[in-house]
């Protein structure tokens, strides 16, 4: 370990992951995040998966205000809002739970940096709100042809009814 680990406020989350810095941090996150989804293990409710003490730790720390470089904090927010984005899937698809969708979507758009290119979570956040009219209206905005393609197969997901049980 570096000297700054040493003193880092988030060398708990380096030690997890075996990262010496921020930006160290978010790519191993990532690399686990991908492992875990890959394997469909990824899962928000269990609190021994590594994914989520990492993210626990760090955002204590951004929401603590312990961490001040900007380009840290970049990187920091990537890894919450990586976290809040596949979060907010899992509530929708997995668990069928619209209360926690509903938080994880709103802490994911929070912590997506302007320089993110991904468009989905702000049409997950639409669409858990049953903003379908403003939905339909940011799915004409996307030029990028993946995002638009996967976008538009989960309109028709929640078109179809298949984010949430029907309420009686």
């Amino acid at each position: 370990m570096n000297e700054r680990s040493t003193h880092d406020p988030l060398k708990e989350a380096y030690a997890l992951l075996q990262a010496s810095s921020p930006s160290d941090l978010a790519r191993k996150f990532i690399e686990e995040d991908q492992r875990l989804l890959k394997a469909q293990q990824w899962d928000y409710t269990n609190r021994e998966l590594v994914l989520n003490k990492v993210k626990e730790i760090v955002e204590r720390r951004v929401e603590g205000g312990l961490v001040t470089d900007d380009k840290d904090m970049i990187e920091l927010r990537d890894i919450l809002w990586f976290w809040y984005h596949h979060a907010t899937g899992l509530a929708i698809w997995g668990q069928k739970n619209k209360t926690e969708a509903l938080e994880f979507s709103d802490k994911a758009l929070k912590y997506q940096t302007s320089d993110n290119p991904n468009q989905i979570t702000r049409l997950l956040y639409l669409l858990v709100r049953d903003k379908k009219t403003e939905a339909t209206v940011w799915l004409d905005t996307l030029s990028n042809e993946s995002e638009r393609t996967v976008s538009l197969g989960i309109m028709k997901e929640y078109l179809d009814g298949n984010f949430f049980p029907k309420q009686t």
